[in-house]
C-alpha cells in the first residue's frame, strides 16, 4: 500500500498515558509529510525527464536508422554513377574507334585512288612521250626523205632561187 503526503497529515494516533506528547509527534508527521510531497515532486520530474529521454533516444535511432539508409543509398547511387560513367566512357571510346576507322578506311580508300590516278597520268605521260616521240622520228624521216630528194634535185637541176612572197 503505497502511502501519500495526505494519509501522513491525516494520520490519527491512539492516546494512551505516557505516550508521546502529541504536538511533537503532527510536527514531525508535517515534516515527513512535507518531505513525501517534495519527493513525490521530485520522482515525478524524473519520471517525466526519464521519458522525454527516452523519446528523444528513441528519436535519435530512427535519425540514426534513416542517417544509415541515406549513406547507403548514396553508396548505391555512386556506384550506380560510376557504372554510368563507366558504360557512358566505353561508348564514347567505341564511337571515336569507329570514326577513327571511318577517318582510315576513307584515308585509304583516297590513297587507292591517288595512287591510280597517278599510275592512269604516268601511263598518259608515257603514251604522250611514245605520240611526240613518233611524230618526231615521223617528222626526221621527212626531212631526211626531203633532204635526200632535194640531194638528188640539186644534182640533176640547177638551183632556182625563191621569190620572196611566192609559194614554191
Amino acid at each position: 500500500m503505497k502511502i501519500t503526503p495526505l494519509d501522513v497529515d491525516q494520520q490519527q494516533f491512539h492516546r494512551v498515558f505516557r505516550g508521546c506528547d502529541p504536538e511533537e509527534v503532527h510536527r514531525f508527521l508535517d515534516l515527513v509529510s512535507r518531505e513525501m510531497e517534495e519527493l513525490i515532486r521530485e520522482n515525478n520530474q524524473l519520471k517525466e525527464e526519464l521519458r522525454r529521454r527516452d523519446q528523444q533516444l528513441v528519436e535519435y535511432r530512427q535519425h540514426e536508422t534513416q542517417l544509415r539508409e541515406a549513406l547507403v543509398s548514396a553508396g548505391r547511387m555512386t556506384d550506380e554513377i560510376k557504372e554510368s560513367a563507366r558504360k557512358e566512357a566505353e561508348l564514347i571510346t567505341a564511337e571515336a574507334e569507329l570514326r577513327a576507322e571511318k577517318i582510315v578506311a576513307s584515308a585509304q580508300e583516297k590513297v587507292v585512288r591517288l595512287s591510280e590516278e597517278a599510275g592512269d597520268l604516268r601511263l598518259q605521260k608515257a603514251r604522250l612521250i611514245a605520240e611526240v616521240r613518233s611524230i618526231v622520228d615521223g617528222h626526221a624521216r621527212l626531212l631526211d626523205t626531203l633532204e635526200g630528194l632535194d640531194r638528188e634535185a640539186g644534182a640533176a637541176a640547177p638551183e632556182v632561187p625563191r621569190r620572196v612572197g611566192t609559194r614554191g
